[in-house]
This record gives C-alpha cells, sequence and structure tokens, in this order.
C-alpha cells in the first residue's frame, strides 16, 4: 500500500510540474514456480480471513454477501494452484471449504472423488470421503469405502483402525472387533487398543476389555480416554477400588477434569462415602455445567442434603440463577418430601427465563400428585396458550388425563398438537402409546413406524417397534436390528437394553439374552417386567435359583400380573 500510494505521488508531481508523461514501468512475467506459490499465498490469506470472522461468531460484521464472495474468491485461488500442483492434501482443503454448505456435503464428497479419480486408492482423500458418508448418517456407504479400500491395502494399519471405529460407532460391535483383530498384535498401538477395549466392553467382554485398555494405557500414561474407559469397565465389573484409583490418577494428572470428578463422584456415593464425593464436588470448577451435574448425581443416587450445599455454588457471586429455583424445588420435592417447599421455590422462576415452562410443567405435576387435577390441567391449557408451539404442553395434558383414564381426552390433545405441529415426533410417539393403552396396537404400531421414517435416530420408537414385533414373534431380524440401534443411541438405558435380551431370547440366542439382561438390571433394578424377563431367561438357561430371583423381585416390584409369575415360579 505504502508503495501505491508513493507511486501516485510521483505522477501527480509529473502532471503538476508538465514536464511530461509519467515513466512506464514494464511488468516482468513471473516464472510458473513464482506463480503457483504466489496463489497458494493467496489462498492462505483469504482463508485465514474466513477463519477470523469464523473465530468472531456472533461479533462479526461480514454480510452474507461478502462471505459468499470470499469463500468463491478463496476457492478460485486453491483451484489455481490445484490446476499447476495437484495434491490430496489440497483436494481435502477444498472440500473443507464446502463441509458446512447448506447442500450438506455432497460438494465436498464430489472434489473427493474429483481427488480421487486423479490420485487413486490415495488414503487420505478415501477416509475423508468415507467421512463425508458419516457425516449424512450414511454409515453403510462409509464402510463399504473403507472395507474396498483395505482389500486393495490389507496391511494399512491406520485404515483398519478407522473401519473399527466406524462399525463401533454404527452400534456393530461384532464387525469392529472381527475387524480390529485383524491387526497383528505386535503393531496394535494405543488406539487400536483403546477401539477394541471399548468395543469388548460393550459386548460384554469385560475381561478382554481391561486388559487391552491396561495395554493402551501402559503404552501412553496420558491417554486420558483409555484411563476413563478403563475405570468405568472397572465399575462394571464392581471392581470400584481399581475404578476409584484410576479416576483419582486421572485428576492428579488434570485437576479440571471434570468427566474424571464426576465419575469419582458418583463412585464415592455407591461406596456410601458421600462426605468425600461432597469434598470432591465442592473442590471441582465452579462453572454452571459442572454443579448442575455434581447436583444431579447426588439427587439421582438420593443424596439429596449433599446435591443442596453443592447447589448453593451457583450462588457464590451473588446473583441467582433460574437451575438454583429449579433444582431446589427438585430437592424440596424428592428429597424433603415437601411439596409446597417445592412449589414455593417453582414460584420464583421468572416468566422471562427460559426454564419457565418447565417450572410450569414441574407445578402441574406436583398439583396432580396432590390430588389437585383440575388446577394441574389448568396449568397444562395456560401452557398451550403460552407457548402454542411447545409440544410439552400438550404432552403434559395428556398424561394429566390419562392419570384421570380419560384417555379419549388424551388422544384428542395429542391431535390438537399434532395439528399444530404436523409430524412431531414427541407427539407421535405418546399418541402410539396412548392408542397401546386402547387396544389398537395396529394403530400406534403403523404410527412408531411413521417416526422411525422420518426420525430414524428416535431411540424410544426403534425400542418400541423392536419389542412390540419380538412380542408378537415375527420379523425378529429386523427387530434385532431396531433394539440394537436404539440400545448405540441411548446405552445407558436399560430399558433398552431390556428388549435387546428379549429380542434375542426370542430368537432362541440364549446366552447373548442373558448377557444383555445382566446389563439391564445393572442399570435398573426395580422394574418389575425387567425382573420378570430376568426369570424367563434364567429359567430358559436351567438356571432356577437366578430365576426364582427374578420372579420373586418382580412380584416384590408389583408385577402387572402377578399370579402368572407365581406360576412360574412354581413350574420351576
Amino acid at each position: 500500500m505504502a508503495a501505491m500510494i508513493l507511486m501516485a505521488g510521483l505522477v501527480l508531481t509529473g502532471c503538476a510540474s508538465g514536464r511530461g508523461a509519467a515513466p512506464k514501468y514494464r511488468a516482468y512475467p513471473m516464472t510458473p514456480e513464482a506463480q503457483v506459490n504466489y496463489d497458494y499465498l493467496v489462498y492462505l490469506d483469504r482463508l485465514q480471513q474466513i477463519q477470523r470472522e469464523l473465530s468472531r461468531g456472533d461479533r462479526s460484521t461480514m454480510k452474507l454477501k461478502e462471505a459468499r464472495q470470499l469463500q468463491d474468491a478463496t476457492v478460485e485461488a486453491l483451484d489455481k494452484v490445484i490446476a499447476v500442483a495437484p495434491s490430496p492434501q489440497l483436494y481435502v482443503e477444498k472440500a473443507g471449504l464446502f463441509w458446512n454448505h447448506s447442500e450438506g456435503t455432497a460438494r465436498s464428497r464430489a472434489i473427493l472423488k474429483e481427488g480421487l479419480a486423479k490420485f487413486p486408492g490415495d488414503r487420505l482423500l478415501t477416509v475423508y470421503l468415507a467421512n463425508s458418508y458419516v457425516a449424512d448418517d450414511r454409515v453403510d456407504d462409509a464402510i463399504a469405502i473403507m472395507d474396498e479400500f483395505l482389500k486393495d491395502n490389507p496391511d494399512d494399519i491406520q485404515s483398519r483402525e478407522k473401519l473399527g471405529q466406524m462399525f463401533m460407532d454404527a452400534g456393530r460391535d461384532a464387525e469392529a472387533l472381527d475387524v480390529l483383530k485383524g491387526i497383528p498384535e505386535a503393531e496394535r498401538g494405543p488406539d487400536a487398543l483403546y477401539s477394541m477395549g471399548r468395543v469388548q466392553g460393550n459386548l460384554g467382554m469385560r475381561k478382554a476389555a481391561i486388559a487391552n485398555l491396561k495395554k493402551a494405557v501402559k503404552m501412553d500414561p496420558e491417554f486420558t480416554e483409555a484411563q476413563v474407559e478403563l475405570a468405568y469397565q472397572y465399575e462394571l465389573a464392581k471392581d470400584y477400588a481399581s475404578a476409584e484409583a484410576i479416576y483419582t490418577a486421572i485428576l492428579e494428572q488434570n485437576e479440571s477434569f471434570p468427566e474424571a470428578r464426576l465419575r469419582l463422584i458418583n463412585l464415592d456415593l455407591k461406596l456410601n462415602n458421600p462426605d468425600k464425593a461432597l469434598k470432591l464436588a465442592l473442590d471441582g470448577p465452579p462453572t454452571k455445567d459442572f454443579v448442575l451435574d455434581a447436583v444431579l448425581t447426588f439427587i439421582n443416587d438420593g443424596f439429596y442434603a449433599q446435591g443442596s450445599t453443592v447447589l448453593d455454588m451457583l450462588t457464590s457471586d451473588g446473583s441467582v440463577p433460574a437451575e438454583y429455583y429449579f433444582y431446589k424445588a427438585v430437592i424440596a420435592n424428592e428429597g424433603e418430601n415437601d411439596m409446597e417447599k417445592a412449589l414455593g421455590f417453582l414460584g420464583m422462576v421468572d416468566k422471562t427465563d427460559r426454564l419457565y415452562p418447565h417450572a410450569l410443567r414441574f407445578r402441574a405435576q406436583i398439583l396432580s400428585a396432590q390430588g389437585k387435577a383440575e388446577e394441574a390441567l389448568n396449568i397444562a391449557v395456560d401452557g398451550k396458550k403460552l407457548y402454542p408451539n411447545a409440544p410439552i404442553f400438550y404432552i403434559l395434558e395428556a398424561s394429566l388425563l390419562k392419570q384421570e383414564e380419560d384417555f379419549r381426552g388424551a388422544e384428542r390433545t395429542l391431535k390438537e398438537g399434532l395439528k399444530r405441529l404436523p409430524n412431531n415426533p414427541e407427539l407421535t410417539y405418546e399418541l402410539a402409546l396412548v392408542y397401546e393403552v386402547l387396544d389398537r396396537r395396529d394403530e400406534g404400531l403403523a404410527l412408531m413406524e411413521s417416526v422411525i421414517r422420518a426420525h430414524p435416530d428416535h431411540a424410544n420408537a426403534l425400542n418400541y417397534v423392536g419389542y412390540t414385533l419380538a412380542e408378537e414373534g415375527r420379523e425378529l431380524e429386523r427387530a434385532l436390528v431396531l433394539v440394537t440401534k436404539a440400545s448405540s443411541l441411548e446405552p445407558e438405558s436399560g430399558y433398552i437394553l431390556d428388549s435387546v435380551a428379549w429380542v434375542h431370547f426370542k430368537m432362541q440366542d440364549l446366552n447373548k439374552a442373558w448377557e444383555y439382561i445382566r446389563h439391564a438390571i445393572d442399570l435398573v433394578d426395580t422394574d418389575p417386567t425387567i425382573w420378570e424377563h430376568y426369570g424367563d431367561i434364567a429359567a430358559a438357561l436351567g438356571k432356577k435359583a437366578e430365576a426364582r430371583r427374578g420372579y420373586n423381585l418382580s412380584l416384590k416390584f408389583h408385577a402387572a400380573d402377578p399370579e402368572a409369575v407365581r406360576s412360574k415360579l412354581g413350574n420351576l
């Protein structure tokens, strides 16, 4: 810029003095090497401009038209480089410029395929092409690409690891393990061992999972993800002392690591060390996210007083967020059995706060529990008026009507919601449950199928359809696919694991059924249906003592059909 200003000054001076025309300067052409270097520098400069604007987020003042012009100019500069000196890395960078495009990853995928046409079999381009399919939830296509690549490159360890991870992320753990086992033992690095450990843990191969995760941590003592997974596997194996030692070591390496601190809090509560858990929470990061996660951990384990103490951390700066009142209400209601106190806290949530609709719903639930059905329904009706596009109030009103056994009224309410919010998955799901109660299972199943078509990752709908098919003894292969996918989406759901166990049971795969039902009761140990399934599976395996345990606990927790359960007990 300074040079340009100087030249302008010389021209102006020449004109003013009247000594003739400005001198002519000859432009010498750049060599091809210099030109490509120049184009690459232009590309980098424009890329940095994009990155600067992205880093500014909402503070960016760049208009949409300007942003598009900048992207076009960046692509133009990169295309000039690719035309002269193409490389797989440059094609990947160009694909990256379109990764978040409004058309999805289609533009990126086309660029990656163009790169592969020029550099057939390149691993970098292949992996990114597979990732583009993963981003579009087309995991099978991604797996097919990596599988084909490995046929030509069977010794490519990194690609084998990538394929194993894809199978694992798709919930296809057995296939993931087969792929990862193809890596020679001597060449398994920390990442491969970590992936194998996770997959084996998912498959219930606890000892093998722990062995591989220990190897991964030994190879890389700072591999935090492997440490956390190892500790988690120890927890599932009920080796709480080993799990606690690992979580403690993680915190010594990184005191602010919130996930490890939360797991250690949870572990101390399992070991009935609430004072130690409380100290860990109070010494943790004072962020709202951590405090609320810690409070929920205490509440879920029934340590309400400690949860209340941790919650007070939110008011340390003098302000009182709405979350404080909301969780105080939960503690008052569940921990102190003081519904009026809970209602008082909920009344302090401001109408302008994002938590206000949730506070309204909570108030309605408490009033219903107090036997004030009409007041509760009035809140649901008011909620619909205040938030007409919020499905929670249609669901709330339907739930309250179902409690009064007004299932037709619940149906009308949910249809009212669906008229305003067509194809809403939650409303559709709730309506299907109403049809189940009304003995209109075919209509309910059809609705659930529509939810799955529109929302293929709706775990509850997947679980419902899969379990229903198993109960009816049909399409068991499909049922297994559905409940397995639901479990991959909600791996901590004991109810879904019960469905997986039940489908395996119906398929006469008793060992798998036994494996999954034991996982289910680890997570949900008070559900009568799950315990009845536990008894049925144990009985089929000839485990009479375990079968008695399952049936007795089903009766203890009020089985839906106690006479049927007693009959099963008598037949052992």
